[in-house]
């Protein structure tokens, strides 16, 4: 995993796609790092994820909610997906938490975009 990358207006984590990680512990990684915006690059995200029946993917929804973390995901093949996953995608994309994007360049640029998460937990530590 790569640290806190910086871009012209914010400092976010990254988890790249080296290899897949737990995507809990990145959201408490990103949190220990002192940031509130977390990519996944393609290829970050573990197989489980994309299973909706693992609950994986919904305990990470619960993280970025409980903890206020903004996420990008780069999954540039979204289509091949299941059409439970891809249902699930659509409607991440229509609220502000967490989007898919088929590229990183889209990723980081809607990343930048969006106002900082409000302080819901100042103190950053995890429940």
């Amino acid at each position: 995993m790569t640290p806190v990358v910086e871009t012209a207006h914010r400092a976010f984590f990254e988890a790249d796609g080296a290899r897949p990680v737990d995507p809990v512990a990145a959201v408490v990684r990103c949190i220990e790092h002192g940031s509130r915006v977390l990519l996944f690059d393609a290829g970050a995200l573990p197989d489980a994820f994309f299973d909706l029946s693992t609950g994986v993917a919904g305990e990470l929804v619960q993280k970025l909610v409980d903890y206020d973390v903004r996420m990008a995901a780069v999954v540039p093949d979204l289509a091949a997906r299941s059409a439970r996953f891809r249902e699930f995608a659509r409607e991440a994309n229509a609220g502000r938490q967490f989007r898919f994007f088929e590229t990183r360049e889209e990723a980081v640029a809607w990343l930048d975009s969006v106002s900082s998460p409000s302080p819901r937990n100042p103190s950053g530590t995890l429940r």
